[in-house]
């Protein structure tokens, strides 16, 4: 193909045609380096063409297959040299085209006549068997190799993968039975540690209670002499006290009568009083009334008519 008429692709263009990150599709070229060679233009930027993307489809079909780097390298590296041979054969049965071709226009230039006409149908099929078979022989040889690379490889990974298992068990047994009999150990040890403390502690403790117990009993009796010294303080002072108030009570029993017997004098002298200016004023009164009296009776004069 001309590469006037070859269309080139974008990374970002290849990446949502393929469904694929641009970071992951870098990551692959550094993966598949020597393999998966990335044209770039004079500034430096990467470009795709159908090429390409058919080996980074196959590279993602490997990928979701779980396949290992070295394993999706060697099966890309068979993939490469299958796609080389199918070109091989392309151009071999383009040239043979065109050197028929060649062949038919020399012979129709020189004025023959086409007696040579079955002889080259029969050429051509030949030769259309013959790539038919070459193609054929050649996908079977590489796909046969490509299965047979692939048993090979998943044999290896998996008798590989079932060793690295079997002794990661053994491993991790044998750890455990020693973390085992190591923890075993330890709790004997706490466990003998724990009871000598707790011996301790109990001897301890017991003496602990025994004298505080002793301590609670002479503060008992100790508190009981003085219980009993304080109920005497406070009979004797309860009798004194009993006394005090008793004369309190005396005196001010006789205060109050003397109280009483003051305010009941001075009441009476105060209503004596009270009856000695009534009686005054009683006859200030009376002898306001006589004098109003007399005024009246006293007859008027004419001429105090004028005067009022």
């Amino acid at each position: 193909m001309d590469s006037q008429d070859t269309r080139t692709y974008t990374i970002k263009e290849v990446s949502e045609q393929i469904q694929v990150p641009p970071r992951t599709i870098r990551q692959w070229e550094k993966d598949m380096d020597g393999l998966l060679v990335i044209p770039r233009t004079k500034q430096g930027a990467r470009f795709y063409t159908e090429y390409e993307i058919d080996l980074l489809i196959t590279i993602k079909q490997m990928r979701e297959e779980n396949l290992g780097k070295e394993l999706i390298r060697g099966l890309l590296e068979r993939h490469i040299q299958q796609l080389a041979a199918e070109s091989a054969t392309e151009l071999i049965e383009i040239g043979t085209n065109t050197e028929t071709v060649d062949v038919e226009r020399k012979e129709n230039g020189h004025g023959e006549t086409p007696d040579f006409t079955e002889f080259f149908n029969t050429l051509e099929a030949y030769k259309d068997n013959l790539l038919i078979e070459v193609k054929k022989e050649i996908r079977h040889g590489i796909r046969k190799e490509v299965m047979d690379d692939v048993k090979k490889e998943i044999s290896k990974a998996s008798l590989h993968t079932v060793k690295a298992l079997s002794d990661s068990i053994y491993k991790s047994a044998e750890k455990t039975k020693e973390d085992i009999q190591e923890l075993a150990s330890k709790i004997d040890k706490a466990s003998e540690q724990t009871s000598k403390s707790i011996e301790v502690s109990s001897n301890e403790t017991y003496e602990q209670i025994f004298s505080l117990s002793r301590r609670i009993t002479e503060a008992s009796e100790a508190s009981s002499e003085e219980f009993k010294t304080l109920v005497h303080y406070i009979s004797k002072a309860t009798e004194v006290t009993n006394n005090e108030i008793s004369t309190l009570v005396d005196t001010l029993n006789e205060d109050r009568e003397y109280y009483i017997e003051t305010i009941n004098q001075e009441r009476q002298q105060y209503r004596a009083e009270i009856k000695k200016r009534e009686e005054i004023f009683q006859d200030l009164v009376n002898s306001f009334r006589k004098a109003a009296v007399a005024e009246q009776r006293r007859p008027k004069k004419w001429w105090r008519f004028w005067e009022k």
